[in-house]
Order: structure tokens, then sequence, then C-alpha cells
């Protein structure tokens, strides 16, 4: 009682309950997964990205990086290339296609990764959401942006070196292109930040950041930014008054229904997507995507 699967149970319980006219007075709802609709914001126009000029067609000299494919460090925040064909690595395509056909539905172009607490595993789900949305989009349509600035570690986790950060480009004294890694495949462009910024809240009203939110929804598809944890710092706070909505991750076992309830609270509802449950069971039919992934010891003649 009183986890995240409580939480979502509770929750269908009481859309049912409203759809038969029933009333459910008790504050915020519990978080709904990204299979139902949640309350929308007016769409705004959606412009079509300058997708010919992402950053790594301006520059002349960088080449692309290939990510480690090894298991050694924090490797699952590289799950998607690592272990490619498994059944965990597909349900991060499934889902990056639902996130994808929930913004396009909203008109929208941006998504934070965000959670009450610190040990969730955000970071993990913003890095292997934007390299499975990557490998099923054409071209290089996807940015991944560390904005976790008083931890970051999204270059640590896909381990690319890393000169300048995206924190620079906040103050002002480095362009985009300068802070701009690009990971050959999948095609996605990384923003790291290069040092933790204790004052991190500070470079998030800057016009820097507007700017910065600006700059890449004009370039890419999907620009997804990993957020510190809400209920620790106010920084996502911030960064959701310029990035256009959220998703909230879970961890199945350890976040409590009341932390998500007290995150809600502090986050504009209206730019709620949905939750992610984060090291759940895998679903009773995974034990068949060996078959499709060309597992030699998966069954042959079933389908």
């Amino acid at each position: 009682m009183g986890e995240i699967s409580d939480a979502l149970r509770r929750s269908r319980n009481e859309r049912s309950e409203q759809a038969q006219g029933r009333s459910a007075a008790r504050g915020l709802p519990a978080p709904e997964d990204l299979s139902g609709r949640v309350e929308q914001r007016p769409s705004s126009p959606r412009h079509e990205p300058d997708l010919a000029r992402p950053l790594a067609a301006e520059s002349t000299d960088a080449r692309p990086l290939s990510l480690g494919r090894d298991r050694e460090g924090e490797w699952r925040a590289r799950a998607v290339v690592v272990d490619g064909g498994s059944p965990s690595t597909e349900c991060f395509r499934q889902l990056a296609l639902r996130v994808r056909a929930e913004l396009e539905h909203r008109s929208l172009r941006s998504v934070a990764i965000t959670g009450p607490l610190r040990g969730e595993g955000k970071t993990t789900v913003a890095c292997d959401l934007a390299l499975a949305l990557a490998s099923v989009s054409r071209g290089r349509e996807v940015a991944l942006v560390d904005l976790d600035l008083r931890r970051p570690s999204v270059a640590t986790d896909f381990r690319i070196p890393v000169e300048v950060g995206v924190e620079e480009f906040l103050q002002g004294t480095r362009g985009l292109l300068e802070v701009c890694v690009s990971i050959e495949k999948p095609a996605v462009d990384v923003f790291p930040a290069a040092s933790p910024h204790a004052s991190a809240h500070e470079l998030l009203i800057e016009p820097g950041f507007a700017s910065l939110v600006r700059e890449l929804e004009r370039r890419y598809a999907t620009v997804i930014f990993d957020t510190p944890p809400v209920l620790l710092v106010p920084d996502t706070s911030l960064i959701l008054d310029r990035v256009s909505s959220f998703i909230a991750v879970a961890r199945s076992g350890q976040t409590r229904e009341r932390l998500l309830q007290s995150m809600l609270e502090l986050l504009p509802r209206d730019r709620f997507l949905g939750t992610v449950l984060n090291l759940g069971p895998l679903p009773t039919h995974s034990r068949q995507y060996g078959y499709y992934s060309g597992d030699s010891a998966s069954p042959a003649g079933e389908e």
C-alpha cells in the first residue's frame, strides 16, 4: 500500500467514477500512465523544425561519437545501445512512440523528465528515451539536454568527453554549437553539463535559458531535458516556465504516492504528460521478444 502501483489503481478508479457522474473531490488525482489522456492546455501552432540544419551539420571538424556497448559503469543509461534487443529496450521504444504521439497531439516539442527525489531513475529514463526516440526517427531529430545542473550525470553515464557544458551557454560565454556533442548511432545531439553549479536557479531565470529552449525547439523535432528532483530544489519549476511538458518517473517499490502528490502540487498540472514506472515487472508476453530479436535460443515455428 502507498506505492505507485496503488496510486495508479486509485487514479483509474477515480476516472471511472467521474465518467459515471459521481464526484471524487480528493485534491489532485494520482498520475496517469501515458495510455490515458490528461487535462490539456490550449495547443500552440506546431511549427516545423529546421531539420535541415541540426547543429552537427554546422561543425566542419567534429565527428559524431559512438557510445560504448560494454556493460562497464552506469551502462543502463545506454541500455538502448548496449542491450538493443532486450525486452526492456523494446519497451523504451514503445514508450518513445507514445511520447512522440502525445507531443504531436498537443503540438508540443519539448519534455522534461523528473521525479520527486533522487534515485528514481530519471536520468536513466531521459537518456534511454532519447536514444529510443532517435532510433525510430529519421535523421538527426532528437536532442538531449542535461539540466540537472547541480549534479549533472548525462556525460558520465554516456561516457562522452566534455570540455564545455550547457551551463556556459546559459552564462553567455559559449555558443550552442560549442556545447553540442553528437552521437553517431542512434543519431542524437547531446548538450551535457560539464561541472556542478550550486546556484543553478540563477542560470534558469536568465534570458539565456529561454534562448536555449527556443533555439532547440526550432532545430529539433523533440527535445528531452533531464532535470533535478522536484522536492529537493526549485529548478524544475523554473525549467517548466519554458519547457512545454513533463513526465514523472517513479521507481517500483520505492516511490510513494504522497511524494508524487507533493511533486504535482509544485508543477503546472496542464503540462503533465504521465508517469513512467521504472524497474517495474516486464509484461508476461516479454518471453516472446527473443523470437523477434533473432535470438537463436527462441522456439522456432511459433508465432
